[in-house]
């Protein structure tokens, strides 16, 4: 399994002034490979003779392969878009969906390949272009107790270099061993929501209920609230910088969320995990101006990825049961009906709280769908 890990890093004020002009002078060579591929000339057997880039060897190929794959990738969504647009017409539907902009880099950055770069106690070494030719320069960086032992066994990907809050970093990928996947024991069923973040329930009967969906409502219309009135003043960075620091406050969460799952699953020797598989849910479910917002902000995928990813590392395999009534079926009966807010109550005399029943019967559904999940 790929992971990453950011290493911030500590340049001379030379040093910094190369790695700029090198990631700006990346980027600017990408976009025009992706330009003149898009307007008709392929750059399929382009090689870096054939480019006019002031960067080493090693990054002027790392740009052809970057390019290649940026103009795949618009492809691809182009003829997405010309077949939903065949289907929109054969339905007699006016709508019609735009094919997609042209994807270009529009912050420096910088790839390197593992070939090209050395990690080694407190520097990194990597190539730059001084006076015209290709030369290492060795950069001071600063590395955490856990990023070294993870660092001193682990395999290296590529590294990206950016631009993180007017701070050079570069994000690492390393490769790292999955255990071997679990054969005996209990099994795990999640209920994600948003009043209610998470509900885990244990086939031996272990309950436990994750975060705090009021406090992430909150914090969420704070945000809104901030960016609306920011946005009557025409404070387009700050709406930005207001709208990133929701995310990474949101990201934390769901990681921490994930992090206490997959702690909860091993504690109690669980083999497999089972999530809904919630695709389409934003256009299925009935919505109203109260949760409209909350909803259509509602990070089911990313949380269901975290939880993913952790539970490989730690041996435990995921699966996806169909969602379909699983808030409304009595375990007991099987009858079906909706419950009054968050308290189920059956005719045959059952009674629980509607998240913990949803987990329930994740957790005995047999209607396997698949082990990805889709957004």
């Amino acid at each position: 399994m790929q992971l990453s890990e950011t290493v911030k890093v500590y340049p001379t004020e030379y040093q910094k002034t190369l790695i700029i002009e090198t990631m700006t002078e990346y980027m600017d060579t990408v976009n025009s490979l992706v330009s003149d591929a898009v307007s008709g000339h392929s750059i399929a057997k382009t090689t870096t003779a054939d480019i006019n880039a002031n960067l080493p060897s090693a990054l002027a190929n790392q740009c052809i392969r970057d390019a290649k794959s940026i103009v795949r990738k618009h492809y691809k969504f182009c003829h997405k878009a010309v077949l939903k647009n065949r289907s929109l017409a054969k339905c007699g539907s006016a709508v019609r969906t735009k094919a997609p902009n042209l994807p270009i880099l529009r912050k420096p950055c910088c790839y390197i390949n593992n070939q090209n770069y050395k990690i080694k106690d407190n520097c990194m070494e990597f190539p730059v272009m001084i006076n015209g030719k290709s030369k290492r320069i060795s950069v001071l960086i600063k590395l955490t107790e856990r990023q070294k032992s993870l660092f001193s066994d682990e395999k290296f990907g590529t590294m990206r270099i950016v631009i993180k809050n007017h701070r050079l970093v570069a994000q690492i990928v390393y490769e790292i061993a999955e255990s071997e996947l679990r054969t005996d024991g209990n099994i795990m069923g999640i209920d994600l929501g948003i009043k209610c973040p998470a509900v885990s329930y244990c086939s031996d009967g272990s309950v436990k209920f994750y975060g705090n969906g009021r406090r992430n409502k909150y914090m969420r219309r704070h945000y809104a609230y901030l960016r609306k009135k920011l946005q009557t003043f025409k404070k387009i960075k700050s709406v930005k910088r207001i709208n990133d620091k929701e995310q990474r406050i949101m990201r934390d969460i769901d990681h921490k969320l994930s992090h206490d799952i997959v702690e909860t699953a091993v504690a109690h020797n669980v083999k497999v995990i089972k999530l809904e598989q919630l695709q389409n849910i934003r256009s299925t479910t009935r919505t109203s101006r109260k949760n409209n917002h909350s909803l259509h902000t509602w990070p089911f995928y990313r949380l269901a990825q975290f939880i993913k990813y952790k539970s490989k590392l730690a041996g435990i395999s995921v699966e996806y049961v169909n969602p379909a009534y699983t808030s409304q079926t009595c375990p007991i009966c099987g009858s079906v009906h909706h419950a009054e807010d968050r308290n189920y109550t059956c005719e045959c005399g059952f009674h629980i709280h509607r998240d913990l029943l949803g987990a329930i019967n994740i957790c005995n559904s047999t209607e396997f769908v698949g082990n990805r999940q889709t957004a």
